[in-house]
C-alpha cells in the first residue's frame, strides 16, 4: 500500500469515526419517563432541549472537522501558519462580538418585567397586563393520557406607581400581605386574588406585596422597604412549602438581577428565543408517539417507557366528579425526608431565620403578623387517594429521581406521614416563636371533596376557587381573633 493510500485510508477511519460518534449521540433518547415528571420540554419525543442543542450545535462542527481532515491542504511556511491562525481567530472574534451585539441590543429594547435588586424587587410600575389562562401542559410532549384541566380564566394584572398588585392607592394600610406568586394571585384576575377577596370580608384596607418568584429573603426586604411606610396593623407573611424551603433561595446569587455570568446567560434574551423557537418547531414532533388512549391514566405495563408517569394528571376525588392533578416529581420528593433531615437542611434553617427576623420587626412596630401556610399539590392530594393510588406505580415515579425506596406495599405508609413534616415544623416553630399560625391544608382538602378544583390541573397555583378557599380561611381567623397581640 503506498503512502497516498494510507493517507486516504486514514482520513476516511477518521470521517467515519466522527459520523459515528454523532449517529450514537442521535440514537440515544433521553430518560422520557424522568423528563415528563419533571415536566420539562421533549423535543423530536426523544431529546432535551439541551441534548437537541448539543446535538445540532455538534453538525457544523463536525462537517468542519471533516472538512479539515479532507482538504489536504498542507501548510508549508510559518507565515501561512500565522496567517490561518490569524483569520480562525478573527472570525471566532466576530462571531462572539456579533452576538454580544445582537444580545445587548435585545436586553436595551426588551420591555422590563421586574425592577430591583438581589434581596427586593417588583414590576415595572402602572402597567396592566391582560390574558387568558389556559390550563394546558406546558410541554407539547406530556403525560400519555391527556386530562381536562380548569377552564379558561380571562385575567387583568393591575400593577400600581409602587410597581405591586393593587387597585386602590391609598397612605396608610390595616394589613400588608407578604408572599410569592400565591399571594400576587398568579393566573387569576385582580379581583380574584386572595387579598382582594380577604379584603372584601373584613372590610380592611390591604395592601398587596406579594410578588411572583419572590421568597422569605424577598419578603423580610420588601416589608422593610415598602411594608412598615404603610403604617398596617397586621402583615400576614404566606409561605408555600413547594418553594420556601429550598436552599436556592438563600444563595445571594440566585436572586432575581444578580449580574454574574450564569444569571446573564441564562437571562439572554438570544438564548431564550433560540430555545423559544427550537420547543415550538420541533416540540411538537413526535409528541404523542407513547399515548395509548385520549382518556387520563392509560394502563401502562411496567416495561412502557412512560409506565412511572402514566397515572398522573390524578383524578381527585375518585370517581365520575374527579377534578385532575398533576405535580413535578422533585415536589413530591422534596416531602420524603425525616424531620430530622429537614431541620438540619440549610433551606429549613435559613427559612425560619428569615421569619424570625420578620417577626422581630414587627414586634419592634407594634405591627401584628400572621403567618398564613400554603400547602403544595402532594401534601394536600396524596392523603384523599391513598386507597386507591396504585403503590407500584407511586414507587415508579419516585424512583425515576430516589434510589433509597421501601417496597411498594410500604411505601405510601411511610410517605404519607412525611407529608405533614414541613407544616409541622413550621407550625412548631410559631409556637415556641408566639407567632400567630394558620393553616390553609385542610380547608383546601375539604374543598376538594365537595368536587371542588382548588389548584390548576397543570401548574401549580391555585385556581380562583383555591383563592377564595385562602382568603375565606384567613377572614374567618382575623374575625375570631381580632385584636390578638404578639
Amino acid at each position: 500500500m503506498t503512502e497516498n493510500e494510507k493517507n486516504k485510508l486514514v482520513k476516511r477511519i477518521a470521517a467515519l469515526i466522527v459520523i459515528s460518534v454523532n449517529v450514537l449521540l442521535w440514537a440515544k433518547p433521553c430518560d422520557l419517563a424522568y423528563n415528563v415528571a419533571q415536566q420539562r420540554d421533549i423535543l423530536l419525543g426523544r431529546y432535551t432541549i439541551e441534548q437537541t442543542t448539543t446535538l445540532i450545535l455538534l453538525i457544523p462542527v463536525s462537517l468542519l472537522i471533516i472538512k479539515g481532515i479532507w482538504s489536504g491542504k498542507k501548510v508549508r511556511s510559518q507565515k501561512e501558519k500565522r496567517e490561518r491562525l490569524f483569520k480562525t481567530v478573527a472570525l471566532s472574534v466576530s462571531i462572539v462580538f456579533a452576538i454580544l451585539i445582537v444580545d445587548i441590543f435585545l436586553r436595551v429594547v426588551q420591555h422590563q418585567r421586574y425592577i430591583g435588586s438581589r434581596s427586593y424587587y417588583h414590576r415595572a410600575p402602572n402597567t396592566i397586563d391582560r390574558g387568558i389562562n389556559k390550563d394546558v401542559p406546558a410541554t407539547a410532549f406530556s403525560y400519555p393520557g391527556t386530562a381536562p384541566g380548569y377552564p379558561d380564566v380571562p385575567y387583568a394584572l393591575t400593577v400600581d406607581k409602587r410597581g405591586f398588585r393593587n387597585k386602590t392607592d391609598l397612605q396608610k394600610y390595616d394589613l400588608v400581605a407578604l408572599g410569592d406568586s400565591f399571594t400576587e394571585g398568579s393566573h387569576v384576575s385582580d379581583e380574584q386574588a386572595w387579598p382582594v377577596i380577604f379584603a372584601q370580608r373584613t372590610n380592611l384596607t390591604v395592601y398587596n406585596l406579594g410578588m411572583s418568584g419572590g421568597s422569605p429573603v424577598t419578603y423580610l426586604e420588601t416589608l422593610k422597604k415598602f411594608g412598615l411606610q404603610l403604617s398596617p396593623k397586621t402583615v400576614v407573611c404566606m409561605i408555600y412549602e413547594g418553594n420556601d424551603f429550598r436552599g436556592s433561595n438563600f444563595v445571594p446569587d440566585k436572586h432575581k438581577n444578580g449580574r454574574t455570568l450564569e444569571n446573564l446567560f441564562r437571562t439572554s434574551p438570544l438564548r431564550q428565543a433560540i430555545k423559544s423557537a427550537l420547543i415550538r418547531s420541533l416540540g411538537p414532533v413526535n409528541a404523542g408517539r407513547f399515548s395509548k388512549q385520549a382518556a387520563p391514566n392509560p394502563q401502562y405495563t411496567p416495561s412502557d417507557p412512560l409506565y412511572a408517569v402514566s397515572w398522573l394528571p390524578l383524578p381527585v376525588p375518585d370517581g365520575s366528579g374527579a377534578k385532575y392533578y398533576a405535580f413535578k416529581l422533585k415536589r413530591l420528593l422534596s416531602h420524603f425526608v425525616t424531620k430530622d433531615e429537614l431541620l438540619e437542611s440549610g433551606g429549613c434553617q435559613a427559612l425560619l431565620a428569615k421569619l424570625r427576623k420578620i417577626h422581630n420587626m414587627c414586634s419592634e412596630n407594634n405591627v401584628r403578623l400572621i403567618l398564613v401556610y400554603a400547602p403544595d399539590k402532594p401534601h394536600v392530594l396524596l392523603p384523599l387517594v391513598r386507597d386507591v393510588l396504585p403503590a407500584e406505580k407511586l414507587r415508579a415515579f419516585m424512583a425515576l429521581k430516589e434510589k433509597r425506596l421501601p417496597a411498594a406495599k410500604e411505601l405510601m405508609d411511610i410517605l404519607v406521614p412525611r407529608l405533614q413534616i414541613h407544616e409541622s415544623v413550621t407550625e412548631e416553630f410559631c409556637r415556641a416563636e408566639s407567632i400567630e399560625f394558620v393553616s390553609l391544608t385542610e380547608p383546601l382538602r375539604e374543598e376538594i371533596l365537595k368536587g371542588s378544583q382548588v389548584y390548576y390541573t397543570h401548574d401549580q397555583h391555585w385556581t380562583p376557587i383555591g383563592q377564595k378557599i385562602a382568603a375565606q380561611t384567613l377572614s374567618t381567623y382575623v374575625k375570631s381573633k381580632p385584636t390578638e397581640k404578639q
